[in-house]
């Protein structure tokens, strides 16, 4: 008998529970009157303003607005002022002379005159050489030692003869040596040698010149 009192009791407990719920909205309650609002501001009094200070007062213009302006349709070319020379103005020229002198040009912007740059220096032409023959005759010797034999050379049993070109010039000096037989042991000695040569001028029609000529040197081994 006691388990049957169970859900009879979980039922009445429900009941009671949304009984405690749904009378406090059903019941007419009327609402809390709202707490008056503050006014945050004081109201000032307000005088109005006479007419006739009203129509009195100036009324104040701005004297920043701009003028109506018209844009133009095309615009001009600037124009260039001319500047007046410093110096004296040089004379007018006649018409097509084509030529101006530099030193006026100089004292008109008042600068110093312009001095003209000094021509290229004449290249003189290279002397002409002559060979032996034909009127040429061909210079002696006077004045050198014959070339000392090198040891290197001496050593080794070497000897034979070196010949040489050279251009004998108008004072009988002797200029550029070309080797024309070599023998290697012995050219330096034979180049040597004859660069210290001195030769008699030729002479052409009674005129000094160079001559071309070919120099045989002789290395001889002495028993």
């Amino acid at each position: 008998m006691r388990w049957s009192f169970w859900p009879v009791s979980i039922t009445v407990h429900v009941a009671i529970g949304i009984a405690v719920l749904i009378v406090p909205l059903v019941a007419e309650v009327e609402p809390p009157v709202p707490a008056p609002l503050h006014p945050l501001f004081a109201a000032t009094k307000t005088v109005p303003i006479p007419p006739e200070v009203v129509t009195s007062a100036p009324v104040a213009r701005s004297s920043r607005v701009a003028p109506n302006v018209i844009a133009p349709l095309t615009l001009e070319p600037e124009r260039v002022e001319p500047v007046a020379p410093v110096g004296p103005v040089p004379p007018d020229l006649p018409p097509g002379s084509g030529s101006v002198d530099p030193s006026m040009l100089g004292s008109a912007v008042g600068t110093s005159p312009v001095i003209p740059l000094p021509p290229p220096p004449v290249e003189k032409p290279a002397p002409t050489v002559f060979r032996p023959g034909h009127g040429v005759r061909e210079p002696k010797r006077i004045a050198g030692l014959p070339p000392e034999y090198p040891m290197i050379a001496r050593n080794a049993r070497v000897q034979g003869a070196v010949i040489l070109e050279a251009v004998i010039n108008e004072r009988g000096e002797v200029g550029r040596i070309k080797v024309l037989r070599s023998v290697p042991l012995l050219d330096n000695a034979a180049i040597t040698a004859v660069q210290q040569w001195r030769y008699t001028p030729t002479l052409l029609n009674g005129v000094p010149v160079s001559v071309l000529m070919t120099i045989t040197v002789n290395f001889t081994l002495q028993e």
